[in-house]
């Protein structure tokens, strides 16, 4: 009879254990969470812009070096010719255009136009753009430490054939990774000891 019910409570306690670890796949905690942020924006500069340009400083031609230079023809009809190309030359635009480059993310262009010995309206196109990178981090959010209970048992045996005992025990993990335990042990004849456990987690080098 003894040699029935220590049969049973072998039996009941591996598939009390076997049930318990089905049961555990699937409520593992869950792992650290990575999450890697990295933003680029681009700032777009496409515009066009007309102004003035005002005059910095205006030095005229003495009068002797433009009389050198543009000597009057004594004849009517000299003098009409070099006053035409005079006009013609005072009167004509000339259109100056210029780009700058901006790198290698683009470039400005610059019109001018001049006129009647004067700077005219001056054009400035933006064709650019400049990226910004935002600060690239990585957050890692970590399962937060809980306290942790566990339940289980196992069997003794002196030799392959011999069976001695059968225990049952409970282990509490602290948040700190500290675990108690305590354990029932009940002999082939009967009799039960008790006993209690405690364990310390050791850092290892990786």
């Amino acid at each position: 009879m003894k040699d029935k019910i220590t049969g049973l409570i072998i039996v009941g306690l591996v598939g009390f254990i076997f049930f318990n670890r089905g049961c555990e796949k699937g409520s593992q905690a869950k792992g650290p969470d990575t999450l890697v942020v990295h933003d680029t924006t681009w700032q777009i500069h496409d515009k066009t812009i007309v102004k003035e340009v005002p005059i910095l400083k205006e030095i005229p031609v003495p009068h002797e070096v433009l009389i050198k230079t543009y000597q009057a023809d004594t004849n009517y009809p000299g003098l009409k010719r070099q006053y035409e190309e005079l006009a013609k030359k005072y009167a004509s635009r000339r259109i100056y255009k210029d780009s700058v480059k901006v790198g290698t993310h683009g470039y400005i262009e610059v019109v001018d136009t001049v006129s009647e010995n004067k700077l005219g309206k001056r054009t400035t196109k933006d064709n650019f753009k400049i990226p910004i990178v935002k600060e690239t981090m990585t957050i890692t959010k970590y399962a937060e430490p809980t306290r942790q209970l566990y339940v289980g048992g196992g069997i003794n045996n002196s030799s392959l054939t011999n069976f001695r005992s059968v225990e049952a025990g409970v282990l509490y993990k602290t948040k700190k990774d500290q675990i108690f335990g305590g354990k029932v042990n009940v002999n082939v004849d009967g009799s039960i000891t008790y006993g209690v456990q405690s364990y310390w987690k050791i850092k290892m080098k990786k």
